[in-house]
């Protein structure tokens, strides 16, 4: 079970789940009292508060994660909610009433006293492998990197709009030092470095000019151009960790450069990207990152189109549905280009149903029966 909240005793409690907490007394008492017992209520209820963004989000996710661990350490030992608190003292169940419904139900805690389970969500934990969970496979950690360009930004300052253009130029000249008398390895391990560096800097910088942006965008091109030819390092741990950057990169630094990424690839690469994106749209989808699925989804699609695998169109577009249009319109462009004019038009039918961006679609669809038809 998670860790006790600072400061906090372990509730007396006696029975098969070892290191009983606090936070599993309070979710208990809730799903009793407020929700008659359904766990998935419970759940539901988080998942609804997580729509919500911001502050609230991470902590209805870091809630509705302790709920699972929960629930599945009671369904181990057999026993439900009611069973756990028919075995404790009744004046804990009365002091704590009011504090369940505080912590539990209006969310009102302070970040030190989340348990292990609700710090280690499966966004966190999925975020953090995006950042650097591959560095020790590289023939040259990252790490060595890392803490050099992370020097460059000075502790807790806030860079200005204007500020942004010196700040480039330092990254700038810190790249240019090392490139030139760096091997391919090393080369790598550079790069890299700073593709996550600057993910975890950002927040640090007005980049309103986008300058820092476009310093990102010109990394990552150099990044995947390198030649991998002799680099100890596996095809499916280089892809693995860069796809799952792009998924975690939430700034649209690589936007403009990934049609160029995905048409690049070299033909035994091609079936590795596919694979990897399929399993982190699934298992991203199965977490309930909804939006990081989507982008995964997204980037399968693009794969598609830049590699002209037309075998791959309708089913994609009847996953992708009409929740975006861009992806779908560039699917059928792609077909359209290439003279596949019924593909084209399949790539919409497939898709079209209820959507944010059902009408749009459906005049595309339409637009595009009236040329081909002309």
């Amino acid at each position: 079970m998670s860790d006790l909240i600072p400061m906090q005793d372990t509730p007396q409690y006696e029975g098969p789940i070892a290191h009983f907490t606090y936070w599993d007394l309070w979710l208990l008492m809730i799903v009793v009292q407020y929700f008659k017992g359904d766990w998935d209520a419970l759940a539901e209820h988080f998942r609804t508060k997580a729509k919500s963004g911001g502050f609230e989000r991470d902590r209805a996710e870091g809630l509705l994660n302790h709920l699972r661990h929960l629930r599945r350490a009671l369904d181990d030992a057999g026993l439900s909610a009611t069973n756990v608190l028919a075995r404790l003292d009744a004046a804990l169940i009365k002091a704590n009433k009011a504090k369940a419904k505080r912590k539990v139900l209006e969310m009102q805690f302070q970040g030190h006293e989340r348990s292990q389970w609700m710090i280690e969500t499966p966004r966190w934990q999925r975020e953090q492998s995006s950042m650097h969970g591959y560095w020790g496979h590289f023939p040259v950690s990252p790490a060595a990197f890392a803490d050099g360009i992370a020097a460059i930004f000075k502790l807790g300052k806030l860079y200005e709009e204007d500020e942004s253009f010196k700040l480039e130029r330092r990254l700038t000249a810190f790249l240019d030092r090392y490139e030139e008398n760096l091997d391919q390895a090393s080369l790598f391990a550079l790069y890299r470095a700073y593709l996550t560096v600057l993910l975890d800097k950002i927040n640090q910088v007005n980049d309103s000019y986008g300058v820092i942006g476009q310093g990102y965008e010109s990394v990552f091109e150099a990044y995947y151009q390198l030649d991998r030819a002799d680099l100890a390092l596996r095809s499916e741990i280089f892809f693995q960790d860069l796809l799952e950057l792009l998924i975690w990169e939430d700034y649209g630094f690589t936007y403009q450069k990934q049609p160029d990424f995905f048409a690049s690839l070299a033909e035994q690469d091609v079936p590795v990207v596919e694979a990897i994106l399929l399993q982190e749209w699934r298992e991203l989808g199965e977490l309930e990152l909804a939006y990081q699925s989507e982008k995964a989804l997204t980037m399968l699609g693009l794969l598609y189109a830049r590699q002209k695998m037309f075998d791959r169109y309708l089913e994609i577009a009847r996953q992708m549905g009409t929740r975006e249009w861009q992806r779908i319109t560039r699917l059928s462009e792609a077909a359209d280009a290439s003279g596949q004019n019924d593909l084209a038009l399949a790539v919409y039918e497939a898709c079209l149903g209820p959507g944010w961006h059902e009408k749009y679609l459906r005049e595309q669809y339409e637009k595009l029966k009236l040329r081909l038809r002309a």
